[in-house]
């Protein structure tokens, strides 16, 4: 399972005010102990993908949705804004959804 930087950054801030029973070190620390998880950096190719991405989301968002596609993952939401839009990424890929 690979896990968006930018999510991390998520889990960071929702910690921060206290929204989440666990603090970011401990949440960390639980995924990085799971075997089937993998860190997904923000890097070059994300950033590039995310740009393609012509669906009216809010920059975090284009960086899952991105980051899903770069690593060709089922990206795994509820959030309404992914889940309702219609994706168009450049190079005719798409993003596979489940929730």
């Amino acid at each position: 399972m690979i896990v968006p930087t930018v999510v991390l950054a998520e889990i960071l801030f929702i910690a921060r005010k206290g929204r989440i029973p666990l603090g970011f070190a401990a949440t960390i620390a639980k995924i990085v102990a799971l075997a089937n998880f993998e860190i997904a950096p923000l890097d070059l190719d994300v950033l590039k993908i995310a740009e393609g991405i012509d669906a009216p989301l809010e920059m975090h968002d284009k960086l899952i949705v991105a980051t899903a596609i770069r690593y060709d993952a089922y990206l795994i939401t509820r959030d309404e804004q992914i889940t309702k839009s219609k994706i168009n990424v450049h190079k005719s890929k798409a993003v596979k959804m489940i929730w």
